[in-house]
């Protein structure tokens, strides 16, 4: 294991690029890197850095999501208050709709051609969020209807059988929605707390894969889970403790253990190793881990004043977009070649060091 002072760790990244503040969204495909931050710029670029344009949408951005079905809007996010349609190409605003409370999520529903955006209303006496809703707009940005619910949703996901919402209390469970009809399956009596595509996880360690109509659960661990993902077959599953588990067909691979909780995972791969990256995420700044995949053992620390607020792969590429403002891309290959480069450099140093120990014995 190494650790690396993280300003020579961003020093060794591919590319920086940067927005005016805290960053809380980056989308990464073969063309274009987006990013969007707390008051509402976004920039899209290409991969060697040329800006093909910028938006101001005038609230924290969140939830990119890119439709090939149409040629106006194809591009979707929430901020703030609303539900926004951009051109992808140009960055221009199609149209822009509001809700009630705070939006949350943003998925396309290709089956039904419809986007399903979800909000949640929070009350400052109770500390808690009282209600939540569910909004179908067609493409075109025209309301189709909304579905209010005593519950705030966690996790929004759509496939070929429509979307999912994962809930909180009280009725905690699942609502799909299936076009214009609305149904809850009930799971476990545990509230939904994160979600990965169809893959839900419960704030008793639980989690539950949705697949049709069919529902399987496991028991990971005794702590409210707070972030999964899937890494070649491997379950990535973190959990409120700062433990990771890396799980392959329902058993455990391995497990790694922070000392706080692991709110950002991502898998990621070089030409040699397969990887994943985990960090922490609090308002005094991050640590940051880079494991091997097949092991769990670390291959670099690092730590941060500045939070990392998002992180996202694609393939060998990660991104990772910083309450300063700041996106670190790294190009996996290259990060570890300047490590290993540093090893040499540090072996180096400590033969001369003991070189010259051996020297100054010599003349005593």
């Amino acid at each position: 294991m190494t650790k690396i002072e993280f300003e020579e760790l961003s020093e060794w990244s591919w590319a920086i690029r940067e927005l005016p503040s805290s960053v809380e969204a980056v989308f990464i495909d073969e063309d274009v890197i987006l990013a969007g931050d707390k008051d509402g710029s976004i920039f899209c670029w290409n991969h060697e850095g040329e800006v093909l344009w910028k938006q101001d949408v005038g609230n924290r951005v969140e939830n990119f999501v890119f439709s090939k079905k149409s040629n106006s809007a194809n591009l979707f996010l929430v901020a703030g208050l609303e539900v926004i349609g951009l051109n992808y190409s140009s960055g221009e605003i199609i149209w822009r709709a509001e809700l009630e409370g705070i939006s949350d999520w943003v998925v396309i529903d290709e089956v039904n051609d419809q986007i399903i955006v979800t909000s949640s209303v929070f009350d400052l006496e109770y500390y808690d969020f009282i209600e939540g809703c569910c909004w179908r707009f067609n493409f075109d940005g025209k309301l189709l209807d909304s579905h209010k619910m005593d519950e705030k949703a966690w996790h929004l996901y759509s496939n070929k059988d429509g979307a999912m919402l994962g809930l909180g209390r009280p009725k905690n469970g699942i609502l799909l929605v299936n076009n214009d009809e609305y149904e809850h399956l009930e799971i476990l009596d545990s509230p939904i707390c994160c979600g990965y595509k169809n893959i839900f996880g419960h704030a008793n360690g639980s989690i539950s894969i949705l697949e049709g109509r069919g529902i399987t659960t496991q028991k990971i661990c005794d702590s409210a889970i707070s972030s999964i993902t899937i890494q070649n077959n491997d379950f990535l599953i973190s959990n409120q403790d700062g433990k990771l588990y890396c799980n392959k067909e329902n058993k455990a691979t391995w497990e790694y253990e922070s000392n706080e909780s692991l709110s950002l995972i991502n898998g990621v791969e070089s030409s040699e190793i397969d990887m994943v990256f985990a960090s922490t995420r609090t308002d005094n700044g991050s640590k940051l881990f880079l494991l091997d995949s097949k092991d769990g053992n670390e291959i670099l620390t690092s730590e941060t004043n500045s939070s990392i607020r998002i992180s996202s792969s694609k393939e060998n590429m990660l991104l990772l977009g910083m309450d300063n403002g700041k996106i670190l891309i790294f190009e996996m290959d290259l990060l570890l070649r300047r490590l290993n480069q540093q090893k040499d450099s540090d072996e180096v140093d400590e033969s001369r060091k003991k070189m010259l120990e051996r020297l100054r014995g010599l003349r005593k």
